[in-house]
C-alpha cells in the first residue's frame, strides 16, 4: 500500500527507487482476505484522502501572475504542490462502509494519511480476524509538476504540462498531460487598460495516468494497480505586476475524478486457497467547490520564484522556481 501511495504522490518526473516498497505494499493483502465487494470498500475507504489531495494539487500552480504573458513571452517552471488532508479525512469507521458478512470492533481506523496506529479488528465469515493497517502519519499529499507557459496574442497565454509515459523497471509507469488557458479581461472593459490592476480568467485540465507493478504472489505475472486522475479548475484573477514582483489573488472552482483498478490474479489463503481476479475497481469524484487563492512571483533577471496558496476543503500550497523571458 505504501508503494501505491508514494507512486501516486511522486507521479510526474520525480521517480526514484523506494526501498522496501514491496514489503510495505503487502499491507493491502489483508484487504483481499475480506473477499468480494469488501475489498473495494476497504481500499476506497483507506485511500480516500489520496485522490482528493492529488486533484487539489493538480489544480494548483497554473499561473504566476494575474496578467497574461506577453506575446511570445516564455517561462519554464518546476513546481510542487502540497495539499493538506483535513483531520476528518484522516480516519474512517469500517462499520459504516457497507462491509458484508463481517463484524467490526468499535472505534475508528486510520486512512492512509492518518496516524501510525493500527485500526479496527474485523471478524471474517470463517471466524479469522483482520486488523486494519495504520496510516502513514503524513497528512499531506505532495504533487510535483513541470510546465511551460507561452504568450500568444490578444491577451491570451497557454500553459502546458507534459510527461510522456515513462516505464521504470520493477516500478511501473507514469504519464501526465495538462493544458491551461488564461485571457485578459481589461481589453474588453471600457477604459479597462487604464485600470491599475489586471483582470483575467483562466481554465485548466490535467490528466495523470499511473501503473504500479505488484508482486503479491512470488513469481506471479501481471499483478498491477492502474489509476487515472482527471482534474479541472477555473479561476478569476486580479493582480498587479511591477518590474520585480507580481502579486495576485482570485476565486475559482475545482473538481476532478479518480479511477483505480487492481488487475491480475491473486491467490489468498494459507490452507484452502482462493484466486481473486481483478479484485479492486472503483472511481471517486471530488467536488472541491469554490476556493480562494493568492500568490506571487519574484523576478531576478531570467530567474523566477513562485509561491501560491489555495484555501478550500484541501488547503494547498504551491511553490517553485523557473526561468522566463518577456513574462
Amino acid at each position: 500500500m505504501k508503494k501505491l501511495l508514494f507512486s501516486l504522490l511522486l507521479a510526474t518526473f520525480f521517480l526514484a527507487p523506494i526501498e522496501d516498497s514491496h514489503a510495505q505494499l503487502k499491507e493491502i493483502e489483508q484487504f483481499l482476505d475480506a473477499g468480494g465487494d469488501n475489498v473495494d470498500a476497504l481500499t476506497k475507504a483507506y485511500l480516500s484522502p489520496l485522490p482528493n489531495g492529488i486533484i487539489s494539487g493538480l489544480n494548483s500552480g497554473w499561473t504566476t501572475k494575474a496578467k497574461a504573458t506577453k506575446s511570445l513571452g516564455f517561462s519554464l517552471q518546476l513546481r510542487a504542490s502540497v495539499a493538506t488532508v483535513p483531520t476528518i479525512e484522516q480516519t474512517f469507521d469500517a462499520s459504516t462502509i457497507g462491509l458484508e458478512g463481517i463484524s467490526v470492533s468499535p472505534g475508528a481506523s486510520s486512512t492512509i494519511s492518518g496516524d501510525n496506529t493500527t485500526g479496527q479488528i474485523l471478524t471474517l465469515p470463517d471466524n479469522s480476524t483482520l486488523t486494519l493497517p495504520s496510516g502513514t502519519n503524513f497528512p499531506y499529499v505532495p504533487t510535483p509538476m513541470v510546465q511551460a507557459n507561452l504568450g500568444l496574442f490578444l491577451g491570451t497565454d497557454v500553459t502546458v504540462r507534459y510527461v510522456p509515459e515513462v516505464d521504470v523497471q520493477h516500478y511501473g509507469s507514469v504519464g501526465l498531460f495538462g493544458v491551461g488557458v488564461k485571457h485578459d479581461l481589461n481589453q474588453w472593459i471600457p477604459g479597462g487598460k487604464l485600470l491599475p490592476i489586471d483582470l483575467t480568467i483562466m481554465a485548466a485540465y490535467t490528466q495523470l495516468n499511473m501503473a504500479v507493478d505488484l508482486e503479491f504472489n512470488q513469481g506471479a505475472q501481471d499483478q498491477r494497480v492502474e489509476s487515472s486522475t482527471d482534474a479541472i479548475v477555473t479561476n478569476f484573477l486580479v493582480g498587479k505586476t511591477i518590474p520585480f514582483l507580481s502579486a495576485y489573488a482570485g476565486v475559482g472552482y475545482q473538481s476532478g475524478t479518480f479511477e483505480l483498478n487492481m488487475l491480475g490474479d491473486y491467490v489468498i489463503g494459507s490452507g484452502v486457497q482462493t484466486t481473486l481476479t481483478d479484485p479492486v475497481s472503483y472511481s471517486q469524484n471530488y467536488d472541491g467547490g469554490i476556493h480562494l487563492m493568492a500568490g506571487a512571483q519574484i523576478k531576478l533577471a531570467v530567474l523566477r520564484i513562485f509561491a501560491e496558496v489555495t484555501t478550500a476543503e484541501y488547503t494547498t500550497f504551491n511553490g517553485g522556481i523557473g526561468i522566463g523571458l518577456r513574462n
